[in-house]
């Protein structure tokens, strides 16, 4: 029976390091195991196809289900060089789910002391289960409050992670808001949901002032607006307005035949002329389908910078504020036609009755019956004072519905303009919140670091590193999460200048505390959805797939905007966290490709079944080698052999399991 005492890359984190098996009658079953691989010069030599990462490199989660400074004791002992402290709980923690917060001044002393003394690297992980960053619900569109629910969560991360860790990542979720997979394209990339998700996913506009949602159109919709009067319409195409602008057949005209732009600002557009069908004596409509909407979409766009192009479902939204605005208008016109007519009959009711009243009261008693014969004679009939006073009534009355159904009208057609002026999609509003939010948060990240660096000792800088997550939502795509944490640098930048930084500087600042957190596992979840090409076989396909993941991965890195990589597996259904290489991404060569750009900060995400397995299986698919006397072993050769058994030491019963008293010098548990 062998009994042995390993050293391993614990806080060494060298290749090149390696300590002797004390060796006590040696068990064939380990002389089987690779052989001995030495240069020369006597130092082991590591396999080509070996990624140089060690467990300074590649670290592990905390267990988020239990007390976060015992997680940390159990994780030295593994060997582990990084961890990162996951959270799952906002709000007010409990025992089963602690947050940030749950632990106080000592346990925070204690934390930060067992880092320092192993020479450990640490990031955070703010708790999962946060709001939209851009503060977004179905409900209500977007709302500050929700948003600055997320950023409490985030500062509390920060605040945690300044007290007791050695600095680095603040991991939260880009989970903005839901958007069909089906409308993002790239080449000849293609995702899509379900069969008709391209159909029936409605895409939103929303009010840019407040954030509510206004409207919402998908392609299977259809839209109506008044046919308009053009240039071709009114046999004016091919000649000049009275401005000197020369008439398109489909050029909209006004009533004196002068030009209305396609992209003409929002009372200009009220100028154009319906067209009036004699026969059926109605204004003809025209019906928009999708096609056509987008035809229309372009054609506003031309000649316009690009910050102010539209999409389709702002074209739909402003199409049908149009109608609204025109109905208002109409409304207010109908009720006012009349009302100079009805106000000067008012007026002429109301100078008879106070002029009879004048003659009545200066006259005697006995004569006062002349006021009624002075009044039958100024109105040539026999009206009476009491009809005047009816009629008075009449006008008066109908003046106040004038009055109050006209000038709501106004007031609608008025309320409804300023929405028009200011529609927007959805995602240009949600991401200039989402930009502020981390922004905010990179600013307190940056705060925090400067105030407690040589207070508690920051090897690190603290940054916020924003991570692609749920494929439904927004910022789970490259092309999405590339643009966030752009524009959230941008944000950044622009608070930083405010603060008397200059540009130079503050764009390094921005850089050094917003990068992203990069989870292939999340990325891997696109796979179920990859369309495939005519013709392609499933093996093609998934190898397009794999080339989509890997280049999109290596394009980010190369770009700047991941700092902080996830490691974990699953078959493409789900973020099930199995051990890295343990499902069908292509884990090695991803990790070669991360080796290449000398990514230094990985953590593998552990699941409910791999707590203490992932990292040495992930190092041993790495070829990351522990080197005994005479032998270079893997890393899960050793983790999981016990007394000459490729088997965890749970399975060790009878004789061959030492007594509860037993325990490694190291407290590394035989599991």
């Amino acid at each position: 029976m062998l009994f042995f005492i390993l050293v391993y890359n614990m806080i060494f984190n060298n290749n090149n390091y390696y300590g002797e098996i004390d060796e006590l009658n040696a068990d064939e079953h380990f002389n089987a195991l690779e052989p001995a691989n030495y240069d020369e010069r006597g130092e082991p030599i590591t396999p080509d196809d070996a990624i140089n990462f060690t467990t300074k490199e590649v670290g592990v989660t905390s267990n988020p289900m239990g007390n976060t400074l015992e997680s940390l004791k159990s994780r030295i002992k593994e060997g582990t060089g990084r961890i990162e402290f996951s959270f799952l709980k906002g709000g007010k923690g409990n025992s089963q789910q602690p947050t940030p917060e749950s632990y106080g001044t000592r346990e925070r002393a204690d934390i930060r002391e067992l880092l320092k003394i192993n020479e450990m690297k640490t990031s955070t992980h703010a708790p999962v289960h946060a709001e939209s960053l851009a503060g977004f619900d179905n409900q209500r569109g977007f709302n500050s409050f929700q948003r600055s629910n997320a950023l409490k969560e985030i500062k509390r991360a920060i605040d945690f992670a300044g007290e007791a860790t050695k600095g680095g990542a603040i991991v939260f979720h880009l989970h903005e808001w839901q958007r069909p997979l089906s409308e993002i394209t790239d080449g000849d990339t293609h995702f899509k949901m379900y069969d008709e998700e391209d159909k029936e996913t409605p895409l939103y506009a929303v009010d840019d002032r407040t954030g509510q949602i206004i409207e919402g159109i998908s392609r299977n919709k259809t839209v109506f607006r008044p046919k308009y009067q053009t240039a071709g319409s009114a046999g004016l195409a091919g000649k000049k307005d009275s401005k000197g602008n020369l008439l398109r057949v489909d050029d909209w005209i006004d009533v004196d035949g002068n030009l209305i732009p396609k992209n003409a600002d929002t009372e200009r557009l009220f100028d154009r002329v319906p067209i009036f069908n004699k026969e059926k004596t109605n204004f003809e409509t025209e019906e928009l389908n999708w096609e056509k909407l987008d035809a229309l979409t372009k054609e506003y766009n031309k000649g316009r910078p690009r910050h102010e192009e539209i999409g389709p479902e702002e074209m739909f939204a402003k199409i049908q504020f149009e109608n609204k605005i025109l109905q208002a208008k109409g409304s207010s016109i109908f009720h006012a036609r009349g009302y100079e007519k009805e106000k000067k009959q008012l007026d002429e009711v109301k100078t008879l009755i106070d002029e009879y009243n004048n003659l009545r009261d200066n006259l005697p008693e006995e004569r006062k019956f002349q006021a009624d014969a002075w009044l039958a004679t100024k109105t040539g009939s026999k009206i009476s004072i009491d009809d005047l006073k009816k009629d008075y009534e009449y006008f008066r009355n109908s003046l106040r519905h004038v009055h109050e159904s006209s000038a709501s009208a106004d007031v609608q057609a008025r309320e409804l303009k300023e929405t028009y002026k200011n529609i927007t999609s959805l995602e240009k509003h949600g991401l200039n919140k989402t930009a502020d939010t981390i922004a905010q948060a990179g600013l307190y990240a940056m705060e925090v670091y400067k105030k407690n660096k040589e207070k508690y000792g920051l090897e690190d800088p603290i940054y916020v590193a924003p991570e692609n997550w749920n494929i439904q939502m927004y910022g789970s795509h490259p092309k999405e999460y590339r643009e966030a944490i752009k524009k959230s640098r941008e944000r950044m930048v622009q608070m930083l200048r405010s603060r008397n930084h200059s540009e130079e500087e503050a764009k390094k600042l921005a850089e050094k505390h917003i990068k992203g957190t990069l989870d292939i596992g999340h990325l891997n979840m696109y796979r179920y959805y990859f369309q495939a090409k005519p013709g392609d076989t499933p093996e093609k396909t998934e190898e397009r797939f794999n080339k989509w993941m890997l280049d999109e991965s290596e394009k980010l890195v190369k770009e700047g905007i991941v700092g902080h990589i996830h490691l974990s597996d699953n078959f493409g259904f789900d973020d099930e966290h199995l051990t890295p290489g343990q499902g069908n991404i292509p884990m090695k060569e991803f990790l070669k490709r991360m080796e290449k750009h000398d990514i230094k900060d990985l953590i593998i995400e552990t699941g409910s079944y791999n707590i203490s397995t992932a990292q040495p299986d992930t190092l041993a698919l790495m070829g990351s080698p522990v080197f005994g006397k005479n032998r270079r072993m893997r890393q899960n050769q050793v983790h999981q052999g016990h007394f000459g058994y490729q088997a965890p030491g749970f399975f060790i019963a009878g004789s061959y399991a030492p007594s509860n008293d037993w325990t490694t010098w190291t407290d590394v548990p035989l599991e």
